[in-house]
């Protein structure tokens, strides 16, 4: 029997996945930089979504890196 999941952390996913995908990988840096504004993940999104969800991204803000200090990076675990 398959898991189950809540509606909203596949949405999370879904969100994560597009921020991923339209962002650069520096391998200089080993950090991964966002193209992509929270407005174009909301016009990309087919179905609605909780706002809350997406988070505040900005283009040239960097997502992940090495150090953890990344906008996606939890700093708190």
């Amino acid at each position: 029997m398959p898991h189950k999941h809540s509606k909203a952390k596949l949405q999370e996913r879904k969100i994560l996945r597009i921020i991923r995908r339209g962002s650069f990988y520096d391998r200089n840096r080993c950090e991964l930089v966002s193209t992509i504004t929270r407005i174009e993940v909301m016009a990309q999104l087919k179905e609605p979504v909780e706002v809350y969800l997406i988070p505040d991204v900005e283009k040239g803000e960097v997502l992940l890196d090495q150090q953890g200090k990344g906008s996606l990076q939890r700093e708190d675990i």
